[in-house]
């Protein structure tokens, strides 16, 4: 029953590390988004350096767990080793440095070091047991290098691979000389990995120090130096004599310990008891999988806020510059200096067709074509290839109601380049300050040069002629149907109806009564009801020139269009602001929350 519970809980936990893993390459695509701005270099680095512990996490999952003692030159990491084995000579010590010169492995079974041997090398790793280690089931414990040695590009290798691969980090200091700056600056992006439980500092010699200078001075001022240095709390700190706790001292008679506390016992109940008990490899493995997701987070947050009032304000200046260049590209449609939309009696008439019934409705519907008919053959004179234009004609007249489209006719080239010169114009004069401000938030100094800043002209145009349409089938929309209603229909159907039904009337009457109409009165029917209707649409027309015609229609569609500019964001993808818009979106997800 313990097994399987034991199995499922790991399968848990792989999920879990899984899904943070899932998180920091999420985080890294992000980061990707932003190639200009410089420090997105590094973070991605940083995102694969912790992607690859979190595999490492994984890879080592039914292992047992690793704790690392890890400190400068005569600091007594061997000695600590050799004082928890209780073995005097386990790991080298003495005056000669470095007195490590390969990973020590402190262990129940030498089997336990195989995966060491084949991460550092089988040459670099030296595994040892000793009576104490028979009751390390689930621990191994590890001496490393110096940190600082004469011969530290030759090592310095072997302790961060070995960092890379604990759960648990002891970190030794010489109380005679615990703001070792050069100690704490290499560690300082290490200690960053772990959870708070799985780092441990251990301030070695302190018989060596007077004891009340040592509990009321020398620890707190050191334990508030390294929390500023490492910008994070440290949960246990022990005060150590690790020479008291060997067979063999070898006391100096010079340098007799000058009292008792002594807290090496505590650490060893830790290490032998709280750390060497089932189950605590998995939980503890989470807990740094989980550090390590959160501190990449916060590493992004915090580089992020460094910059965040400088991409908040460039952000602000690009929005601006691109509303500026936007209102001057669209003062191009400005139909009181273009003459750009000759469709448009066309589209009007299109809409007014669908919606009119009755007689009127049927001349519209046939004015409708004929508009059509006469802007093909315009057409085909004002531009190239006329049996293309000939075929377009026919094509639209056979197919009347699909004719919208073709009616709807994007604005003129000439008119499209002259909004986009006159964009481009706006935008470079507005650049290099933008350009400089964004120098200032650390992105790449080719920021300066316009290229790498310019919106896709391609989708420019096409969100430019999108909009235009837009409110131009809108406006052409609107005033159709404000000219469909039905106090109007009635209104200019009912004469020619009133004369159709009248005549009807008679003839009906004199058929039924067997009185036949001669043909001059239907003539003068026909000349009655054609002349009504033809002068019911003649003022219709009229009306519609008024409140529907093609300068009217340009009009209204481009004073909508200069409000709908000042409603909306920038159209236009610019590349910078995009990137901008993405570290600010990432500079608002709040670390702390997984």
């Amino acid at each position: 029953m313990m097994t399987s519970t034991i199995k499922t809980g790991t399968i848990k936990a792989l999920g879990e590390l899984e899904g943070f893993k899932y998180d920091v390459r999420m985080l890294a695509d992000a980061v990707d988004q932003a190639p200009m701005w410089r420090p997105g270099a590094g973070l991605k680095k940083q995102c694969d350096e912790v992607l690859d512990m979190i595999d490492q996490l994984e890879a080592r999952f039914e292992r047992k767990l690793i704790v690392t003692i890890i400190g400068p030159c005569g600091s007594g990491k061997s000695t600590l080793l050799n004082a928890l084995a209780e073995v005097d000579d386990l790991s080298e010590t003495g005056n000669r440095r470095p007195t490590t010169q390969n990973i020590v492995v402190l262990g129940r079974d030498t089997k336990d070091a195989e995966h060491l041997k084949d991460l550092m090398g089988v040459s670099h790793v030296d595994m040892r047991s000793s009576p104490a280690a028979a009751s390390l089931e689930h621990v191994l414990m590890i001496d490393t290098p110096d940190t600082d040695s004469t011969q530290q590009e030759k090592h310095i290798h072997l302790v961060r691979k070995s960092i890379a691969i604990s759960d648990i980090l002891i970190c030794m200091f010489d109380a005679e000389n615990p703001k070792r700056k050069d100690h704490v600056d290499f560690l300082a992006h290490y200690v960053r990995l772990f959870n708070g439980d799985a780092l441990v500092v251990a301030i070695n010699k302190c018989d060596r120090q007077d004891q009340k200078e040592l509990v009321e001075t020398i620890v707190p001022e050191f334990m508030e130096f390294i929390k500023t240095a490492w910008e994070t709390p440290i949960k246990k700190a022990f005060c150590i004599s690790a020479r008291r706790h060997l067979k063999n001292p070898e006391w100096d008679p010079a340098a007799a310990p000058k009292h008792d506390f002594d807290e090496f016992m505590a650490l060893k109940t830790m290490i032998f008891g709280d750390f060497n008990r089932p189950g605590y490899s998995t939980d503890q493995r989470i807990e740094n999988g989980r550090t390590l997701r959160n501190y990449i987070f916060e590493e992004v947050f915090r580089q992020i806020q460094n910059d965040s009032k400088a991409l908040e304000k460039t952000k602000q200046q690009i929005q601006s510059a691109e509303k500026d260049a936007l209102k001057a590209a669209i003062s191009a449609f400005d139909p009181g200096e273009t003459n750009q939309m000759p469709d448009i009696n066309v589209m009007v008439y299109q809409r007014l067709a669908h919606r009119w019934v009755g007689p009127v409705g049927w001349l519209i519907a046939i004015w409708a074509r004929i508009l059509i008919f006469g802007t093909g053959i315009a057409s085909m004179f004002r531009f190239g290839n006329p049996i293309r234009r000939i075929s377009s004609m026919v094509s639209s007249l056979v197919h009347f109601k699909e004719s919208k489209a073709d009616m709807a006719e994007s604005p003129g080239t000439d008119h499209v380049d002259i909004a986009m010169r006159a964009y481009r114009l706006v935008v470079l004069q507005q650049w290099p300050d933008i350009a400089e401000d964004l120098v200032r938030a650390r992105f790449d100094p080719r920021v300066r040069k316009m290229q790498p800043a310019r919106s896709d002209e391609t989708t420019l145009n096409e969100d430019l002629i999108s909009i235009w349409n837009d409110t131009l089938d809108h406006t052409v929309e609107t005033g159709s149907r404000n000219l469909s209603n039905l106090i109007l229909q009635v209104l200019f159907n009912l004469p020619t109806i009133g004369i159709l039904a009248h005549l009807g009337w008679i003839t009906t009457r004199d058929y039924f009564t067997g009185k036949y109409l001669s043909s001059n009165f239907f003539l003068h029917a026909f000349l009655a009801v054609a002349i009504t209707l033809f002068l019911s649409f003649f003022i219709f027309q009229a009306l519609v020139r008024l409140a529907a015609g093609p300068d009217r229609i340009t009009r209204k569609a481009f004073e909508k269009m200069k409000q709908r500019v000042e409603q909306i964001q920038p159209i236009s993808v610019n590349p910078v602001g995009q990137q901008i818009d993405v570290l600010l979106s990432l500079g608002a997800i709040d670390p702390s929350v997984p």
